[in-house]
C-alpha cells in the first residue's frame, strides 16, 4: 500500500512539473513578442531617390496637332521620367512557399524622400506598373537589420527610354561607419571630376566618389562650393554651418543634367538635410 502511495505521489509530482514547463513556455512566447502577424526585430530603414536630368518639355497637344489655340506644355513621356511608384516584393527564404504580398513604396524625383520601414536580411525585387501589369524592374541586396539605407537611382537609358531598363543603385547607410559623427556628405554621380571647397579645404571628387566633413564646434559659416571643366563652371557656391551639435546630415549631390533644363550646365544639384536616427528593437508588423 506504501508502495502504492508512493508511486502516485511521484506521478501527481512529474506531471506538476510538465504543466509547470509548459505554462512558463507559453509564458516565454508571449512575452518575448512572437506572434502571428511579426517576430520582435530591429527593421531597416530606406528611402529611394531617382537622381537624373530633367526631360525638355514640348508645347503642343495631346494628338499632335500644333494649333496654338490649344497648345499647352506636355507632360514628359512615361520613360522619361522614373516611376512615381514601386512595388516591393520580398524574396523568400529557402523552403517557403508562401507569397508576400505586394508593399508600395514611393520614388522621388529629384526631391527628398520620406523613409519606409523594411524586414531586414531578404532580398527585395521592385515591380513597376505598366498597363495594369506587374513587371520587374530591380532588385536590391539585403538590408541590415537597424540600417538607415539611402538608395540614388541613376537610369541606364537615353531620350524618351532613359528610365525604361533597371537603374543603377548607389546605396549609403546614413548610420554605418562611413557616414557616423558627419554632417556634410557630397557625392558625385556624374562622369565628370569636380573641383570641391569647403571652408578652404579644396579637393578633387572623381566620377562616384564621396567625400565628409565632421562637425565643427559654433556657430561659423563655411563656404563651400563646386566647379567642374576648364572653365570651372559654377555648381553651387554658398555658406553652411556644420555645427555638432545638430544630429543632421546634409547631402549633396552631383549628376549628369540636361543644360537645356539645368540653366546650360551638365552637372547639376541634389541636396537634403536627414536626422539620423537609430531604430529600436520592435515588432515589425506586415502591411
Amino acid at each position: 500500500m506504501d508502495k502504492l502511495r508512493t508511486m502516485i505521489s511521484m506521478k501527481t509530482y512529474f506531471y506538476r512539473i510538465l504543466l509547470t514547463s509548459f505554462s512558463y513556455s507559453l509564458f516565454m512566447h508571449i512575452t518575448t513578442g512572437k506572434e502571428e502577424n511579426g517576430e520582435e526585430i530591429v527593421p531597416a530603414r530606406l528611402a529611394i531617390i531617382a537622381i537624373g536630368p530633367k526631360p525638355s518639355r514640348e508645347f503642343g497637344n495631346t494628338n499632335g496637332a500644333k494649333t496654338s489655340s490649344t497648345s499647352a506644355l506636355l507632360p514628359p513621356g512615361p520613360n522619361e521620367i522614373p516611376p512615381r511608384r514601386l512595388y516591393v516584393e520580398l524574396a523568400e527564404k529557402e523552403g517557403e512557399d508562401e507569397k508576400e504580398e505586394l508593399r508600395l513604396i514611393n520614388v522621388r524625383f529629384n526631391n527628398p524622400s520620406r523613409f519606409s520601414e523594411m524586414a531586414p536580411n531578404r532580398i527585395l525585387h521592385f515591380l513597376r506598373k505598366e498597363d495594369g501589369e506587374s513587371k520587374k524592374y530591380m532588385t536590391m541586396k539585403p538590408l541590415e537589420a537597424g540600417s538607415m539605407n539611402l538608395v540614388l537611382l541613376r537610369p541606364t537609358g537615353k531620350g524618351d527610354k532613359r528610365w525604361l531598363s533597371e537603374p543603377i543603385q548607389y546605396k549609403i547607410d546614413l548610420l554605418g561607419a562611413t557616414l557616423v559623427d558627419k554632417q556634410l556628405a557630397i557625392i558625385n554621380l556624374s562622369r565628370r571630376t569636380i573641383k570641391s571647397m569647403v571652408h578652404g579645404d579644396q579637393k578633387m571628387i572623381v566620377a562616384g566618389g564621396l567625400l565628409t566633413y565632421e562637425g565643427i564646434d559654433g556657430l561659423e559659416l563655411h563656404r563651400v562650393s563646386a566647379v567642374y571643366g576648364r572653365e570651372e563652371r559654377v555648381i553651387y557656391h554658398t555658406a553652411i554651418r556644420l555645427n555638432k551639435e545638430v544630429n543632421r546630415l546634409l547631402i549633396y549631390v552631383l549628376y549628369d543634367a540636361n543644360p537645356n533644363t539645368n540653366d546650360g550646365r551638365t552637372v547639376g544639384l541634389f541636396k537634403t538635410s536627414i536626422e539620423q536616427k537609430v531604430v529600436k528593437k520592435r515588432v515589425l508588423e506586415r502591411e
